[in-house]
């Protein structure tokens, strides 16, 4: 399989199962979502942004609000944090400008079939990770370091 170039300046091997569960993840329907996933050349599209961008762009000729749902999640590392408030999540400023989110703005976490909802706050924490409360993590699911879906609710 072709590399994807990862914004962590890695490269991962393209997996389309993946791509289909992150867009299954959104909303879309199976059949949509491999649908999608089929239109998609790695051997073209050479970097997670620009497929995440293309995938954008077909789903929003389906369902605009699955686009946007897809378009403003990201998946991020837990990490338990003393600081962290019961209820809220700390992000990165540049996590919470991509998901379009403001301190305060209510946040929807999924890991698994878990889905949590949090208030948003900007800290001081590393791009691709999110700080939250231990019982928040509990409530999920979620051990330290897993990765976990997140977007700004709607």
């Amino acid at each position: 399989m072709p590399l994807v170039n990862k914004r962590t300046e890695t490269q991962e091997e393209f997996d389309r199962a993946k791509l289909e569960e992150s867009v299954r993840r959104a909303g879309a329907t199976e059949e949509t979502a491999k649908e999608i996933a089929s239109r998609i050349d790695p051997a073209t599209l050479k970097t997670t942004e620009e497929i995440r961008r293309h995938v954008v762009e077909e789903l929003r000729k389906t369902d605009a609000a699955i686009a946007e749902r897809y378009e403003r999640t990201r998946n991020l590392a837990a990490k338990k944090a003393m600081e962290a408030v019961m209820g809220t999540v700390r992000l990165h400023m540049e996590t919470m400008k991509a998901l379009g989110a403001n301190t305060g703005d209510t946040i929807v976490i999924e890991h698994l079939e878990n889905t949590h909802t949090l208030r948003a706050e900007t800290a001081s924490v590393e791009r691709k990770e999110m700080h939250l409360h231990k019982r928040d993590l509990e409530t999920l699911g979620a051990t330290e370091g897993a990765r976990l879906a997140v977007r700004r609710s709607t």
